[in-house]
C-alpha cells in the first residue's frame, strides 16, 4: 500500500490517482470478503485493515471517498450488505473472488454482521436493484430465493470503478442537460431560491418552476444544480409511464442514476392538462425521487392541479435586461448589430436570444453568407400557432406603396412609436400609455385599397414577421375556446411579430343586446379582447371595410385609426407605373390612360397579373390590348359594365 497521506496530489492528476487507488481498494476489499466466504476468516483481517487505511488516504488526498464507500453511503448499506455487493461484483470486475457462486445463504453463513433482512425486496440491495437474481421461480431451486446466485447490475459495476456513464436503460428517456444562456439578475435570484429548496440529502423535496419558456427554465435549474456541484438529468414528463407499478420502478431507476451521477432530476413538459392518470404519475415520480433524497424540479408552463409542492415563478426579461443579454451574446459571437434595436423589436426570452445570436454567428462562418441576426431571432422565437394563424414573411416596404398623405403620416408615427419606445419610456422617463405598451391600429377603407399590404409593410420596415389570424379557426362555438385561441395568438405574437386581424369584424364587432346565451358569450369574447389588448406589449393591427361595424370600445383603445381611401386618378397612375416588375416586357403602356378605370390598388395588381399571362401566352410584350382584355374578364366576373369613357384612347 502507498503512504498517500505523505504526498501532495496535484489537481491535474487527482482523478488519475483516485482511479488507481480506488481499484486497489476494491482488490483489497474483494480479497477480504472472498477468504471469509471460503471459510478462512483469519486471512481477512490484513486486507480489511489495509482497505480501511487506503480509503482514508484516498479521501484525504483527493477529497473524494472511494466508490464503494460512496455507494454504501448513498444507498444506506450495512457492512453486511456492502460485503455482499463486493462479493457479487468481484467476478465481473476481475477481482479476487470466492470459489463457487455467491448466494444470500452463503453470505449469511460466512460474513460478519449478517442479517436476514438484507434479502427483503424493500431492503437497499434489491430495492435499488444493486444486485440481481436470476429470472427463475424460487420453487425451481431447492432452498428458495436464498440459494439463487447473485449478480450485480451493470450500472453499479460502472459506479464501483468510478465510470460516469448513463444507464443504457434510460437512454432515449433521460439525458444530461447543458448550459444554454445567461439569466437576468432577477431570474438569477429565483435560481438561488430554487437552489435553497433543492439541496441534496434527506431534506430534498420536489419544487415546481414556472414562467418564461422551457429552455430558460432549464437554464435556471442548471444554475441551481451547479450551486450544489450537481449536473442535471433531464426527463420528459410525457415519457413517464402512467401505471403506478411501472412508474415506481422507472422513478427508482431515475433516482438511482441521479444519486450515482451526482445529478439533480429535472422533469420538463409534464402534461399538466392531460389525462388525470398521467398527471398523477408525474407527481408520484417527483414525490418518490425527492423522498429518496434526490433534488427534483418540475419545470412547467403552469403549476399542476392539486399538488402540494412549492412553486417558484421565473420573471420575464424586461426591455433593459434584454438589451444587456443581446449585448453580451453579440459581443461573444463577434457580431456588431445594435442590441437596443434587437431587444425592442424582438422581446425574446434569454434562451431565445442566445439561440438566435448563435444561429447568426454560425452563418457568419460560411464563406459568402451574410448573417442576419433579426431573421435568426425570428426563427428562434418558435411561435406555436396551433393552426390558428398564418405566419408571413413580408417583403413590401412602406416607401414602395402608393398611399394618401394622411395614411403615410399615420404609419410613420406608428413606426416611430415602436422604434423609440425604449428611448421615450426608458431613457427619457415618459410615462407609459394608461392602457399598456401595445401599439394598436385600425386600418379602415374599401376593399383593395392596401390595408393588408400596408400592415405587412409596417412589419417589414420593423424587421418582423406577420401573424395573420385565421378567424375561422379562432372563433369557436364552444364556450371559452375563443378566448383560449386568442390567448395563444397574443402570446405567440408577443415574442416579436405583428399580429394582424384581417377583416376582423367577426371579433371586433359591436356588442349586442343579450337575447340568448350565445349573445352573452359573444359579448364575453369582446370583453376578453379589450382586456387582452391592454396587457399586450406588441403590435396589433385590425383591418375592416366598414369602420362603423367595429365596437366603439375598440376604436377608443386604438392608438391609430388609419383611413385608406379609394385611390384618385393621380394615385392610380402611380399604381400602374409600379404594377409590372422590371423583368416584364411592356410596349406602349400609358399609365395615365390606364388610370381612367376607377379601380382600387388590389384590382390593379390583379389586372396587371392577368395581362402578363395573356401576353406570355401570345408570345408578346404586355400591351394596352392585353390590359383591356384582362379588364373585360374582371368586369364580366363582377357583372360590371365597362364604360367606353374608361377605355378611351386604349389601343
Amino acid at each position: 500500500m502507498t503512504a498517500m497521506a505523505d504526498r501532495v496530489v496535484g489537481k491535474d492528476d487527482r482523478a488519475a490517482v483516485w482511479a488507481r487507488d480506488n481499484q486497489r481498494h476494491l482488490v483489497l476489499q474483494a480479497e477480504a470478503v472472498a477468504v471469509r466466504l471460503d471459510a478462512r476468516p483469519a486471512d481477512a483481517e490484513q486486507p480489511e485493515r489495509a482497505a480501511a487505511l487506503l480509503a482514508e488516504d484516498v479521501q484525504a488526498a483527493t477529497g473524494s471517498p472511494v466508490a464503494l464507500d460512496r455507494i454504501a453511503l448513498l444507498f444506506g448499506l450495512t457492512r453486511f450488505e456492502r460485503d455482499v455487493l463486493v462479493a457479487a461484483a468481484a467476478p465481473d470486475l476481475g477481482l479476487p473472488s470466492a470459489t463457487g457462486p455467491v448466494t444470500f445463504a452463503r453470505a449469511l453463513a460466512a460474513l460478519s454482521d449478517a442479517h436476514w433482512s438484507a434479502l427483503l425486496p424493500d431492503a437497499p440491495l434489491r430495492h435499488w436493484r444493486l444486485v440481481d437474481l436470476p429470472p427463475q421461480s424460487p420453487a425451481a431451486r431447492p432452498g428458495g430465493i436464498s440459494q439463487l446466485p447473485l449478480t450485480v447490475d451493470e450500472r453499479i459495476l460502472h459506479g464501483l470503478v468510478g465510470a460516469t456513464t448513463l444507464d443504457e436503460r434510460l437512454c432515449g428517456r433521460a439525458r444530461l442537460a447543458a448550459d444554454l444562456c445567461r439569466l437576468t439578475d432577477n431570474q438569477g435570484d429565483v435560481a438561488d431560491a430554487l437552489a435553497a429548496l433543492t439541496a441534496p440529502g434527506p431534506t430534498a423535496r420536489a419544487v415546481v418552476l414556472v414562467g418564461e419558456d422551457h429552455l430558460t427554465r432549464r437554464q435556471a435549474v442548471l444554475a441551481a444544480a451547479g450551486s450544489h456541484g450537481l449536473t442535471c438529468l433531464l426527463v420528459d414528463g410525457g415519457d413517464i409511464p402512467a401505471d403506478a407499478p411501472t412508474a415506481d420502478l422507472y422513478g427508482r431507476m431515475l433516482a438511482r442514476e441521479a444519486a450515482l451521477g451526482g445529478r439533480l432530476l429535472l422533469i420538463e413538459s409534464a402534461p399538466v392538462a392531460g389525462a388525470p392518470e398521467t398527471v398523477a404519475a408525474v407527481l408520484r415520480l417527483a414525490a418518490g425521487t425527492s423522498a429518496h433524497g434526490v433534488p427534483t424540479v418540475l419545470a412547467l408552463t403552469e403549476p399542476p392541479p392539486r399538488a402540494d409542492l412549492p412553486v417558484l415563478r421565473l420573471p420575464a426579461a424586461g426591455p433593459a435586461e434584454r438589451r444587456t443579454l443581446f449585448a453580451h451574446a453579440l459581443a461573444e459571437a463577434g457580431l456588431r448589430d445594435d442590441p437596443a434595436a434587437l431587444a425592442d423589436r424582438h422581446p425574446l426570452t434569454p434562451a431565445a436570444i442566445a439561440l438566435g445570436v448563435e444561429r447568426a454567428a454560425r452563418l457568419a462562418t460560411v464563406p459568402g453568407a451574410h448573417p442576419d441576426v433579426a431573421a435568426a431571432c425570428r426563427a428562434a422565437a418558435g411561435r406555436p400557432l396551433h393552426g390558428l394563424a398564418e405566419l408571413r414573411r413580408p417583403i413590401a416596404r412602406l416607401d414602395s406603396l402608393v398611399l394618401a398623405e394622411p395614411a403615410r403620416r399615420a404609419l410613420s408615427a406608428l413606426l416611430a412609436q415602436v422604434r423609440q419606445r425604449s428611448r421615450v419610456h426608458g431613457e427619457w422617463g415618459c410615462p407609459e400609455h394608461s392602457r399598456g405598451l401595445a401599439v394598436t391600429a385600425l386600418f379602415t377603407g374599401p376593399s383593395g385599397t392596401g390595408k393588408t399590404t400596408a400592415a405587412e409593410a409596417v412589419a417589414a420596415d420593423l424587421g418582423l414577421d406577420v401573424i395573420c389570424a385565421d378567424l375561422s379557426q379562432v372563433v369557436s362555438k364552444y364556450i371559452g375556446e375563443t378566448e383560449k385561441n386568442l390567448a395563444r395568438l397574443f402570446d405567440a405574437a408577443e415574442a416579436g411579430a405583428v399580429l394582424l386581424f384581417d377583416e376582423g369584424d367577426a371579433l371586433f364587432s359591436r356588442r349586442t343586446q343579450v337575447r340568448d346565451s350565445r349573445d352573452r358569450y359573444a359579448n364575453l369574447e369582446v370583453s376578453y379582447l379589450l382586456q387582452r389588448l391592454e396587457t399586450y406589449s406588441g403590435i396589433c393591427i385590425v383591418t375592416t371595410n366598414v369602420k362603423e361595424a367595429i365596437d366603439s370600445a375598440f376604436t377608443r383603445r386604438m392608438r391609430f385609426v388609419v383611413t385608406f381611401p379609394f385611390p384618385d386618378a393621380a394615385q392610380r397612375t402611380r399604381l400602374w407605373e409600379r404594377a409590372f416588375p422590371p423583368g416584364v416586357p411592356v410596349e406602349g403602356l400609358d399609365p395615365a390612360r390606364l388610370s381612367q378605370v376607377a379601380v382600387a390598388g388590389g384590382t390593379i395588381v390583379q389586372l396587371a397579373l392577368h395581362a402578363a399571362f395573356l401576353a406570355a401566352e401570345a408570345g408578346e410584350p404586355v400591351r394596352m390590348t392585353h390590359v383591356r382584355e384582362a379588364l373585360q374578364i374582371e368586369c364580366d366576373k363582377l357583372d360590371r359594365p365597362l364604360s367606353p369613357h374608361e377605355i378611351r384612347g386604349w389601343e
